[in-house]
């Protein structure tokens, strides 16, 4: 993950943490807020689980690797 993702969900976590006060002032009175919450730390998850799925940049570093290793002198 780039910087940028990275800041984009501490951004998240800081919009989350700040939400804490009215949530637990309005929890009771608003249904509509409770859903919305919900579902907006649902992508959240969502986006984060996926970011950290994607291993192409690894997969991509260790092909380089293995191709480099196998160019070397003496290998058979």
């Amino acid at each position: 993950m780039n910087r940028r993702g990275v800041w984009i969900h501490r951004g998240w976590a800081i919009f989350f943490t700040l939400l804490a006060v009215p949530a637990v002032l309005w929890w009771s009175e608003s249904v509509l807020f409770v859903i919305l919450l919900s579902l907006a730390t649902q992508v959240s998850t969502e986006l984060g689980s996926a970011n950290a799925a994607d291993d192409r940049r690894l997969h991509d570093r260790l092909d380089r690797i293995e191709r480099l290793l196998n160019t070397r002198p003496g290998t058979d």
